[in-house]
């Protein structure tokens, strides 16, 4: 047993991906600069979609390109679950170059909240779009979107 476990190849090529794995950064890997995520930012607050109470535009940027473990920044949206989904969409769609997925936006970062603090359900946010192919902000969620 000792002889596989510390062969050439063990050493050469299993511990170098275990390395490489808890050296992941935990983060969206957004391509977008600090500037559109400021005109990100003013448009929902311009609509009312984003608590400026319990969210400052530095906040915003935090959650969406540093690693989650490094701060406790968080987003209080005032969105429902549709408009919520479809804000992830078109986030998504205008930086394409991102490694976020709908689970690890609304579970895993556990840095979007909802207004009252509480998480939104990731059961509820992903079937959202099958329920609501519209939701109430989608106009406005366009106009945010289309002036980045």
């Amino acid at each position: 047993m000792s002889q596989i476990t510390w062969s050439k190849k063990f050493r050469n090529v299993f511990i170098p991906k275990i390395k490489e794995k808890l050296k992941k950064k935990n983060n969206f890997n957004v391509s977008a600069t600090n500037g559109q995520l400021e005109n990100l930012y003013n448009g929902l607050v311009r609509y009312g979609m984003i608590s400026i109470e319990r969210t400052k535009k530095d906040d915003f940027i935090k959650v969406l390109k540093e690693d989650w473990r490094t701060h406790k920044s968080k987003i209080h949206f005032k969105l429902d679950a549709p408009s919520c989904r479809e804000f992830y969409e078109l986030f998504k769609a205008t930086f394409p170059e991102n490694s976020m997925s709908v689970i690890d936006f609304f579970k895993r970062s556990d840095t979007v909240r909802r207004e009252d603090g509480r998480l939104y359900k990731y059961s509820t946010v992903k079937d959202a779009k099958s329920r609501t192919p519209i939701s109430k902000k989608s106009n406005e969620l366009k106009d945010i979107f289309s002036n980045l």
